[in-house]
């Protein structure tokens, strides 16, 4: 019984350890995030701002990156309590530069990417805010090591 009671405490730090394994998921790169280094053969997301109540949502523009170095998993959205978030999924590939860019389309001034293609939209300098009323691209350097 004695043994028992020694050993308690350090299977109940080793169960801790185990069960918090896994839980905080990729890692999310905000608006602010825009020069990011991942390793290779890790997930991370791109995660922005949407609120698509108000006809705020992000599209993937092109050019696509570099497919040998990154790997669009897709995207999705949390429309939780009003204010949303939407997430561009990847995977590094291998080493090298990549560039994503993505599409900020507040108020439903456009449904797509390619919709905004000929005409002339900013690239981004700061982070979206609910006042902004035009689209704007949103660059995105990815280095992987």
């Amino acid at each position: 019984m004695r043994s028992a009671l020694r050993t308690a405490p350090a299977l109940a730090a080793l169960l801790l350890v185990l069960t918090s394994c896994g839980d905080s998921g990729p890692a999310a790169y905000s608006t602010d995030d825009r020069t990011i280094t991942v390793d290779h053969g890790e997930k991370f997301t791109l995660k922005v701002p949407a609120n698509p109540e108000l006809g705020q949502n992000w599209y993937l523009a092109s050019p696509r990156a570099d497919a040998d170095v990154l790997k669009y998993e897709g995207d999705r959205e949390d429309t939780g309590d009003g204010d949303g978030t939407q997430f561009f999924d990847f995977t590094a590939l291998s080493r090298g530069k990549a560039s994503v860019k993505l599409l900020f389309c507040p108020y439903g001034r456009c449904h797509s990417a390619d919709e905004v293609a000929s005409k002339p939209v900013p690239t981004a300098t700061g982070t979206p805010k609910d006042s902004d009323q035009e689209a704007a691209y949103y660059l995105y350097t990815i280095t992987v090591r």
